[in-house]
């Protein structure tokens, strides 16, 4: 029987290479019955040695390149998720790079104030009953995330560990945050999340935005996320899949100012 998790979004960190990644997503979608979800992938950027020889054009052909590769496989996962019946304007898409895929799983979760997350615990023919975390980046995220977010560890489809959230241990976990409502501002920031308009969320990353503009499909989306989606060759809506009738993005002054004045008015929501 699988956990009603309606109230959060569910992170689950993902591969590039969708077939290591796609039983742990199922695994997500049909035991923790997904409501809204986002899917996390880190990109390890092209980084040559300066003796290689690339040109500066040869080099940034390759980060386009596997810039594209990503977000190709992150629609797939997604499809994965349409299939299982979970609305595509409810799957989020993070997409972030950096060098250590653990660091940046961490640093993620505090900026975005993540509750709960699924990742590998290892490849997956390292997969054998009763194994534990082989992963070494599953091991550090395990190790270095906030205690606020709980963490399913799995395998090939099958559930390895899990590291309970403080916000899922009961009463035991309010008493060691103390019940002191001007200290617990982690409990502070999951309210504030949980009251801001839908309509302030981006649909591509399910971030508060920041700098709302207004796409040719009509739809509002954060300026790095749509630019990044623009910027890698798309020229279909991140909403709907159809054809944009052009690349222009028009600022949304309106929405902005009033999820600035949300923002003012909950000081302790962490972005």
């Amino acid at each position: 029987m699988g956990e009603t998790l309606y109230s959060d979004v569910i992170y689950v960190a993902v591969n590039q290479y969708v077939p290591e990644s796609e039983l742990n997503l199922l695994w997500t979608l049909k035991t923790l019955r997904v409501k809204k979800l986002c899917l996390l992938q880190v990109l390890i950027p092209f980084s040559p040695n300066p003796s290689c020889g690339l040109s500066k054009s040869e080099i940034k052909a390759i980060q386009d390149s596997e810039l594209k590769t990503s977000y190709d496989s992150l629609y797939k996962y997604r499809d994965i998720c349409s299939n299982e019946g979970v609305n595509e304007k409810d799957v989020g898409i993070s997409l972030v790079s950096g060098y250590d895929v653990g660091e940046e799983i961490v640093k993620l979760i505090n900026q975005n104030n993540i509750k709960k997350l699924v990742m590998g615990a290892a490849a997956n023919p390292h997969y054998s009953r009763g194994m534990s975390i082989t992963s070494r980046k599953a091991e550090y995220v395990s190790q270095h995330a906030p205690t606020r977010c709980k963490i399913w560890f799995i395998c090939k489809g099958k559930l390895i560990k899990t590291r309970e959230g403080s916000f899922d241990l009961g009463s035991d976990s309010l008493k060691k945050l103390g019940n002191n409502p001007d200290k617990d501002h982690s409990v502070n920031n999951e309210s504030d999340a949980d009251c801001a308009p839908e309509d302030y969320f981006c649909p591509i990353s399910k971030d508060i935005m920041r700098d709302p503009l207004v796409a040719a499909d009509g739809f509002t989306y954060e300026a790095k996320n749509i630019r990044y989606w623009l910027n890698v060759g798309n020229n279909t809506s991140p909403q709907t899949g159809a054809r944009l009738a052009h690349r222009d993005l028009t600022p949304n002054y309106t929405l902005r100012s009033l999820i600035m004045d949300w923002l003012q008015h909950h000081p302790n929501y962490k972005h």
